[in-house]
């Protein structure tokens, strides 16, 4: 099931390349059975397509959460980066020996990074989802552009949960490492 939800366009390639195989047959050979398969062969992957398109798995969820707030931060649009993000969100580590939660948290943490240096891009180098029973852990390895300093690569652990109002979000954020240095 979740090949046909998370790729309904393969889907709908294969299964619709073996009912146009039984509708050409059937037309071919003047079967009327083979055309009925065909035909209805057709219309599943029709079906199949469009649940693919209209339903999304946590794992897609997370993909574009993720994304939408490494380029939201990249692009230092604070109120965007903080729709991907829920109300209580928690920074798992300390940042200049204070602990920083919630909107205020994030934005005292950005607004920090931004006064001291410029991102001009990520590169994502590895997205592993892990979907787990009650929400999905995204461990992200990427490099990121750093004006003046060149390409810093960093690994993160970000957990997001689904709040039944407001979608998928991001309920915690870990820095593993940042330009090989350790936080563990």
């Amino acid at each position: 099931m979740r090949l046909i939800l998370e790729h309904p366009w393969l889907t709908f390639i294969v299964v619709g390349s073996i009912g146009f195989g039984f509708l050409w047959f059937g037309l071919r050979e003047n079967l009327v059975t083979r055309c009925k398969i065909g035909l209805s062969t057709i219309s599943v992957s029709i079906v199949f397509v469009l649940l693919g398109i209209y339903i999304e798995t946590p794992r897609e969820a997370a993909r574009r959460v993720v994304t939408g707030f490494t380029e939201a931060v990249v692009d230092q649009n604070i109120p965007l980066a903080l729709s991907f993000t829920s109300n209580d969100i928690e920074i798992v580590d300390e940042w200049k020996g204070k602990t920083y939660n919630g909107h205020d948290g994030i934005i005292t943490c950005l607004e920090f990074i931004y006064e001291k240096h410029k991102l001009t891009f990520n590169t994502v180098l590895r997205m592993g989802i892990i979907e787990r029973e009650r929400d999905v852990l995204v461990e992200l390895s990427l490099f990121t552009r750093v004006t003046g300093i060149g390409s810093v690569p960093s690994r993160w652990w970000i957990l997001l949960r689904e709040d039944p109002d407001r979608g998928w979000k991001i309920n915690s954020v870990d820095a593993v490492e940042i330009a090989g240095r350790s936080f563990r």
